[in-house]
């Protein structure tokens, strides 16, 4: 699952959130305190921070990364389907 690491008035990350549910993927949004680093983030990592996997991207590669994702789901969207189909022995699905 991707992870959106924030602080409370960021812009940049307000965007970056709405991207990923615009793409319709599941994220989860994590509000970082100052006083309060997650776990799942290493310390002095620039705010926003979106981690992919064990991948974190930060600044400047986050919006390569995110036309990734919308490439990949797009694809993924070709091969989705709401069709039924009637198979040989006439049962639906």
């Amino acid at each position: 699952m991707i992870e959106l690491y924030r602080t409370v008035d960021c812009q940049a990350a307000i965007e970056i959130e709405a991207s990923l549910k615009e793409m319709v993927i599941r994220h989860e949004v994590i509000t970082v305190e100052a006083d309060q680093w997650p776990d799942g983030l290493p310390t002095a990592t620039p705010l926003p921070a979106l981690r992919d996997g064990r991948e974190i991207f930060t600044g400047s590669a986050i919006a390569p990364h995110l036309r990734e994702l919308e490439r990949v789901m797009a694809e993924w969207q070709k091969f989705q389907s709401d069709s039924c189909y009637i198979g040989d022995d006439g049962q639906t699905c």
